[in-house]
């Protein structure tokens, strides 16, 4: 189907718009629309064409591989944005062609091999209305849901669909049932997107159990830290600028506030964070005025993500984020960020203050006890005479008591015959990990009047000469104390130092491991720096050698030859293409007045018009037919009225047009003898006035 005048241009002009490449689509429409308006035609070989496929093939590929390299979450969307200039190629060289169609067997490179072999007889369709539909689809990728898109999307339908709407029913009817159509849509797209919606929920409700951890959760259990303590798996990379041998950086992913038994848990309201206008920055909290000169805190952290979501885990203070691709980010009251919809490979770059001056300000719950764990904790209170010491006195008594009555242990030995675990690691064991000593101290600090809140993250401190920045293992995962005195919030840790070296014991790393860990975090950068960066540069000039050897393969080629024709001679020629076999019939009864109607079939047209064939002027019948078997046209030893041979004719025309078969070429030779012949007889006998 051909679409009307200047459709093509309009379109093109659209998608250009809406994805903000107007400059380019107004190139391109130029080019299309002058077609129509030059005289000047090119005859294009079937091998003439398929250079254009191929280019066209080039550059998809390179649309590809630009896509997988900068944004592989993305890369459909990239793709499909790019497809009106990516085949730009095909459609041009149709509109320039004499025919003003492509042969379809040019986009197979099967059937290609198969035509260098045996030869075939050229296909032609017309894409245009293919292409519109691609450049609609593109201009969809950069559509946000506005009701401005779909109007010019409905109307664009209609004024293509127009020039082919049935005559039977009127110009009214037709309207209606467009709205109609229209209407339906809109609602079975909201009703598919809401249903979307929906399941999605379900399935990600439904399969949150087989995750090793949900990167959202609102609560953590004594014991979680603990198994991850077991594994010595690389789970984050840092760059410091100020780091030296030695020194310790508290990697904060959660906090929580609310204790009971053995879980913490929080309730805090999350704020979404909009991006910088280079969509990969975000600004976390308001910039700290002294922090503002160049030599700031500033920390590169690589992690990854759970199914594209995650925590971050960051230092103290985080001010801003650059560098970090995602598609949603927010934070909360306690100064967790966490993001959703991420590459593979996360990068944040982090300039912090290292303080807690943003975390939210003591209330009612930082100070809550659980009744079953507070026996033991008002005996350590009595015991330490806590009551009577000022904040900096308290936080080091607990740092003394700690150390010297408990042991650091990754064992899990139960509550025994206790109520609580708290209680068991306070009158029985005496010994556990790092989240019994913070929830330990932050109960104690409560009792003694002191805010204080639970938090988890990962403590970096070991450097990799290999890597050359501080590795993060699970083993890494670690608890300690968020306390508020003298009007601020302080990190304070009570598990005693020597617990590093024993989580090191526990679960020694593997050098081999660690090598290919290193290998495949290079692959990532590579491929999501490095290869992003390239690629944004010199994208262009890494694929333009393919289409300089394409240009080459094209001149070596069978020259193009130039036709030069009227609108009228084109036209000419297109009929003529077109009007072969029966189709020269169906013409020849069109000019006797007998046109057949573009809601007719063939055979309810013959029906209709079939008494004006056994005409011979005298108002007789031509002839006797006969109905035996008289080979494929009907012509045979016995002479057939014109009416049985022209629908003998059509059946094999369907069988040459429509079965898997055709027609030998024996066949196709006799067809087009009795096409001549009925012709010739059609021309004598045939008078429109009867």
């Amino acid at each position: 189907m051909k679409v009307p005048r200047f459709f093509l241009g309009v379109v093109v002009l659209f998608w250009g718009w809406q994805v903000n490449l107007l400059w380019i689509a107004v190139f391109l429409a130029l080019i299309l629309e002058s077609a129509r308006l030059s005289r000047i035609k090119f005859e294009f070989k079937p091998s003439d064409v398929n250079k254009f496929v191929d280019i066209s093939i080039v550059l998809l590929a390179g649309a590809v591989l630009i896509a997988l390299t900068r944004e592989p979450e993305n890369a459909i969307l990239i793709i499909l944005k790019w497809l009106p200039l990516i085949f730009f190629p095909i459609i041009g060289a149709q509109e320039f062609s004499a025919s003003g169609r492509i042969d379809v067997q040019s986009f197979f490179i099967a059937t290609r091999k198969r035509v260098r072999s045996i030869g075939h007889e050229i296909r032609e369709i017309d894409i245009s209305l293919g292409y519109s539909f691609f450049c609609l689809v593109s201009a969809g990728t950069a559509n946000t849901g506005g009701h401005l898109f779909y109007i010019c999307v409905v109307a664009f339908f209609a004024w293509a669909l127009y020039p082919v709407r049935s005559r039977r029913s009127s110009l009214m009817v037709w309207f209606i049932c467009l709205v109609i159509v229209i209407g339906a849509g809109v609602a079975g797209h909201t009703g598919i997107h809401a249903f979307r919606k929906k399941v999605s929920r379900w399935v990600m409700a439904y399969y949150m159990g087989y995750y090793q951890a949900d990167p959202f959760k609102a609560f953590t259990a004594l014991g979680d830290i603990g198994s991850l303590k077991l594994s010595d798996k690389i789970v984050l990379r840092v760059w410091a600028r100020d780091y030296h041998p030695g020194k310790t950086h508290l990697l904060h992913t959660a906090t929580y506030n609310k204790f009971y038994v053995s879980n913490w848990s929080v309730r805090s309201r999350f704020e979404s964070i909009s991006p910088g206008s280079d969509e990969t920055s975000w600004q976390i909290n308001p910039p700290d005025k002294n922090h503002l000169d160049k030599n700031g805190q500033q920390m590169i952290v690589y992690s990854r993500p759970i199914k594209k979501r995650a925590v971050l885990s960051l230092p103290a203070g985080v001010t801003i984020i650059e560098d970090l691709k995602a598609g949603f980010c927010e934070k909360n009251e306690m100064q967790v960020v966490r993001v959703d919809d991420m590459p593979a490979l996360i990068k944040a770059k982090v300039s912090f203050t290292g303080k807690l001056s943003f975390d939210l300000k003591p209330y009612a719950h930082d100070l809550m006890i659980p009744e079953k764990e507070l026996p033991p904790i008002v005996n350590i209170s009595k015991t330490l005479a806590l009551e009577n010491k000022s904040p900096e006195e308290i936080l080091a008594a607990l740092k003394d008591y700690f150390l010297n009555q408990y042991t650091y242990s990754l064992e899990m030995k139960g509550k025994g015959n206790q109520d609580t675990p708290l209680v068991n690691f306070f009158t029985h064991t005496r010994a556990g990990h790092c989240e019994f000593f913070a929830t330990a101290t932050a109960l104690i600090l409560r009792h003694a009047g002191i805010p204080a809140r639970y938090a988890t993250g990962f403590i970096a401190h070991e450097y990799s000469w290999m890597e050359n920045m501080v590795v993060v293992r699970q083993r890494d995962a670690h608890a300690w104390v968020k306390v508020y005195i003298n009007g601020q919030w302080e990190n304070f840790d009570t598990t005693p130092p020597a617990f590093l070296e024993l989580d090191r014991r526990e679960s020694s790393s593997s050098l081999v491991l660690d090598f290919f860990s290193f290998i495949g975090f290079k692959l990532s950068q590579l491929r999501h720096e490095t290869g992003a960066r390239l690629m944004e540069r010199y994208g262009l000039w890494l694929t333009l050698p393919l289409g300089v050897i394409l240009f080459f393969r094209l001149r070596k080629s069978n020259k193009i030859k130039r036709a030069v024709k009227s609108q009228t001679e084109v036209e000419d020629q297109q009929i003529k293409n077109r009007a072969t076999g029966f189709y020269l019939i169906e013409e020849m009864m069109s000019q006797k007045g007998f046109p057949r109607h573009p809601h007719e079939t063939y055979p309810s047209w013959l029906d209709r018009i079939g008494n004006h064939f056994d005409m011979d002027g005298t108002g007789e019948p031509d002839g006797p037919y006969d109905t035996g078997e008289t080979g494929n046209s009907g012509i045979g030893d016995k002479p057939l009225s014109t009416r049985h041979q022209v629908q003998a004719l059509l059946q094999t025309h369907n069988q040459w047009r429509f079965s898997k078969s055709g027609l030998q070429d024996t066949e196709r030779e006799k067809f087009d003898l009795d096409v001549s012949a009925l012709l010739i007889k059609m021309g004598k006998t045939i008078d429109p006035s009867n």
